[in-house]
Parts: structure tokens; sequence; C-alpha cells
């Protein structure tokens, strides 16, 4: 029978979100919203590790890190899609950083033709997609079990998913739409491909096997699903997501932060094999 009195009681919010000691590697850390969490987890004692293939913008963010506060922080060059590199990542940890407590992937796959419409996107992009967006974060989480196994206090993995990987993409809000409105490429307009639908809905499949996989070994594993963000995207685009939001509002990247920490800390001690969808109620319709 468990041991029910070894259980710590949670009162102090002090406690509750102290990470104090811990370490998390955020793969996909350099980007808006890997920033903002490594900035909140850091805040709450926890040391830190980016991989990332922005050496630049995740060299960056350790500076900071390690001006700002009294952790330990550490950039690896790491493209998500890449099998060696992932290994490499956590071979380094094992060898220098110790225990890893908490893995957070977040990754956006964006090859070349990532916004070409269905009957021109190629098989090429496709498996690119998916093998940083979904194929990465399934090495990352066997290997990060692996590390979080050999613990008495196992772990937390936390994958970001997204709305389009709960519900289907609304194509109205892309209607009129062109290629010179498009901030991220100037190829094809914006649009949500079906690449990216497939592969977060994956996440969230993976999220379910991993929690019944792993939790005899106190690992929790947990999806997060944010809305989109506000990126001075086009005007026209803008005005119909935010109606089609409750809130009536796009995210900002710091909406995130709360529900990471909650993921990463013992108030979601409890919590595993679930998707914590935070996106201002577009899923809510």
């Amino acid at each position: 029978m468990y041991d029910y009195d070894s259980i710590n009681p949670m009162v102090d919010p002090n406690h509750i979100f102290d990470l104090t000691d811990r370490t998390a590697l955020i793969i996909g850390g350099a980007g808006i919203m890997g920033r903002e969490f490594s900035r909140t987890l850091a805040l709450a004692g926890c040391n830190v590790i980016i991989a990332d293939l922005d050496l630049s913008k995740g060299k960056q963010i350790v500076r900071q890190l390690q001006a700002d506060y009294s952790i330990t922080a550490h950039f690896s060059a790491c493209d998500a899609a890449n099998k060696d590199d992932l290994e490499s990542v956590f071979q380094d940890i094992k060898n220098v950083h110790g225990p890893l407590d908490i893995l957070i992937y977040n990754v956006m796959a964006k090859p070349r033709g990532y916004y070409a419409p269905l009957d021109e996107y190629q098989l090429e992009t496709w498996d690119k997609v998916l093998a940083g967006n979904l194929t990465g974060a399934f090495f990352a989480c066997r290997e990060a079990s692996r590390h979080m196994a050999s613990t008495v206090t196992g772990g937390s993995i936390i994958l970001t998913a997204s709305t389009y990987g709960v519900v289907g993409p609304d194509q109205r809000i892309y209607d009129g739409l062109s290629a010179n409105t498009n901030i991220y490429e100037s190829e094809f307009p914006l649009n949500t491909p079906a690449s990216y639908s497939v592969s977060k809905a994956g996440l969230i499949g993976l999220v379910h096997h991993m929690a019944t996989t792993l939790g005899e070994h106190q690992i929790r594993v947990n999806a997060l699903t944010p809305g989109g963000i506000y990126d001075n995207q086009h005007e026209d685009f803008h005005n119909k997501y935010v109606e089609r939001t409750c809130l009536r509002r796009m995210a900002v990247s710091s909406d995130y932060n709360g529900a990471i920490l909650f993921l990463a800390s013992d108030a979601s001690r409890y919590m595993t094999g679930s998707n914590l969808i935070i996106d201002g109620g577009w899923t809510a319709w």
C-alpha cells in the first residue's frame, strides 16, 4: 500500500510553486514562449537548460538569466528533428548537470513550404514538420523518462500542443489574406497547414500514452495548449481571430507563465495525462 503519510501537505504557496535546486530542459527555448518559460522557472529558483537551433537568441537568453537570477543556466545547440542532437543534449545533462526534473518540449517546425496550400503541399515538408513537432517530442520524452525514473521524486514532462490539435482550424479567419501580408514568409498567405494540426494532435495522444506508461515512476506528463499570440499579424487576420475568441483578444506571451509554473511545480503533483487549454475561450464555442 502507498505510504500516504510520506506526502507533504500543500499549504504555503511559496512552497507549492518553489523550484529551487530543480533542473529544467526547455527544447525550443529560444522562441517567444520559451523565453517567457525560462524566466518564470528561474524566478521560482529553477536551473534552466535552453536547447534550440537559434544560437544567438539562445545564448542571449542564458546570459540574461545568469545576470538576473541566482541559478545555473546553460545553452545547447539542438535541432529537435535530429536524433543525434537530442542524444547529445541529454548526455550533457547526465554528465554535467545531474538529475533532470522538468522537460518542456516547445517546438514549432516551419520548414520551407510550410504555408503551402493542401494541393501543393510537399511530402518532404510534411515529414520535416512531423519530425520536429512530434517525433522529436517522442524521443525527448523517452530520454527524459530515463533520467527521471532513476530518481525518487520522478519529474514533470510538458508538451506544448495547440488549439488546432483539439479542434480544426477555422478557415474563415484566413479569408482574403495574401502572401505579402504573411509576416512569417512571403511565398504563401498565412494559414494553418494539416502538418501542424496533425503533429499537435499527435502530441496530445503522446501525453496520454506516456502518462499511463510512466506514472508508476512518479513522472507526470501533461500538455499545455495555448491560443494564438499577438505578433503584429495583419489587421484583417487579427480582427477575425479576436471576434472568434471569447475574451476578445489574442494572447500575449506572458499569459502562459502561470500555466507553465503550475505544470512544472508541485502545484500539479496529482495531475497527469491532461491537456491544460489556455486559449481565451477559442475552443469553448
